[in-house]
């Protein structure tokens, strides 16, 4: 059994309980899923700042700084700022419709947000291990890309040295992170549990509907794909719908953008496209552009805001779209790690992180259409940046 699934049935089964036992023993089981969460919690600013690093220092080699590496970042960032906006402005309306909870969780309010001014004096931290302590996650984001652009000035030996250090930290906490995953569909069972306990059976429904909304996001964010290489591609729209359409086919099956890229590069070559896109283009998308990353995250962050009846704020939201996708660069290859980097920011607009792990519970199904929609987006960055049978030296 996968883990997904795994996790899955560990959240229904939670929430059967949650209905069928007294209250006062479903809560008492609370400090066990949150010793369970916070085991994955610790690991995450380590693994975000490190993958920044790394990848400032690894994958973007001289070819990546130049004009088609450029083209390749602008046109994904573009599109993750797109379905983030979208899911900022829809979320909050979708969720008008949603089922109301039968009883309010009582969550703690979050404190006073700080004026423009204040938030622009503290994109930098004073002090990174205050910052970190703090979850001041943009912050925090904003010093590793910073560090990252630094050490490549560094002599090459001693840049090699430190990036050995990075890297067995990042390879440490990743096992970490698998260590808690096996043990997900437990902590997961309790927190559903203690979350029906507290909300009443009226959850079960609400996390379907959620389900089904984040699947309907992505297939609107999936569609929106089609009409920019429909206006801005360079190769033949029909060509392109019919050459994706087995890559498509592939990821949803796998749920896996790594297992999808040969098909991805035998596409770009029956549409006619070179070693710049095949060899170049898709490898770099498959590595960092997690296409429906912000989508899981921001509208996963309304919805663990409308359980827990806290209202986000017009600047929490841009806070939330913009650091969301600075987040999806950052993003390990494991299973639902868009949702698992974004812990941190959770923390800072004052939602209760635990929300967070019944929502990576619930990504069983959504991750199928994800990955279909990730694919479809790399196809399309590769469609839009290079003319066909570009080289890496053009």
């Amino acid at each position: 059994m996968s883990a997904s699934i795994a996790m899955f049935l560990g959240l229904l089964l939670g929430m059967a309980a949650g209905a069928l036992l007294p209250a006062n023993i479903a809560l008492a089981a609370e400090p066990l899923g949150v010793l369970w969460f916070n085991g994955v919690r610790m690991t995450v600013i380590p693994i975000v700042m490190a993958q920044l690093i790394l990848g400032l220092n690894t994958s973007l080699d001289a070819r990546a700084l130049g004009s088609l590496g450029i083209r390749v970042f602008a046109w994904c960032t573009g599109l993750l700022l797109m379905a983030a906006s979208f899911s900022a402005v829809a979320m909050p309306q979708v969720l008008r419709w949603f089922p109301t909870p039968t009883a309010p969780i009582g969550a703690k309010a979050p404190g006073p947000i700080p004026g423009f001014g204040d938030w622009v004096a503290n994109l930098l931290p004073s002090n990174v291990l205050a910052a970190a302590a703090g979850g001041q996650l943009l912050a925090l984001i904003l010093f590793a890309i910073l560090f990252g652009a630094a050490l490549r000035q560094v002599n090459d030996e001693k840049r090699k040295t430190l990036l050995l250090a990075v890297t067995a930290v990042n390879d440490a906490m990743l096992i970490i992170v698998t260590w808690m995953l096996r043990l997900a569909p437990y902590g997961v069972a309790v927190l559903s549990m203690v979350l029906v306990a507290r909300l009443g059976s009226s959850v079960t429904g609400i996390f379907g509907v959620y389900i089904l909304t984040i699947c309907a996001f992505v297939l609107i964010v999936t569609a929106a794909l089609y009409i920019v290489v429909l206006l801005r591609g360079r190769v033949g729209f029909r060509n392109w719908v019919k050459a994706i359409a087995p890559v498509q086919a592939l990821a949803f099956a796998s749920r896996s953008s790594l297992a999808a890229l040969p098909a991805e590069v035998a596409a770009a070559e029956a549409l006619g496209q070179g070693p710049a896109i095949t060899g170049f283009v898709l490898p770099l998308a498959a590595s960092v552009f997690r296409y429906t990353a912000t989508v899981a995250q921001v509208a996963g962050a309304f919805f663990v805001a409308y359980l827990y009846q806290i209202e986000l704020t017009a600047t929490q939201s841009v806070v939330m779209v913009v650091t969301s996708v600075l987040l999806t660069y950052s993003a390990p290859g494991i299973p639902s790690s868009a949702l698992l980097v974004a812990l941190p920011l959770y923390q800072q607009l004052g939602l209760p992180p635990e929300g967070l792990g019944l929502l990576v519970a619930a990504d069983a199904i959504p991750d199928m259409f994800k990955t279909m929609a990730n694919v479809t987006a790399h196809m399309t960055v590769a469609a839009v940046v290079a003319e066909p049978q570009a080289t890496l030296g053009e």
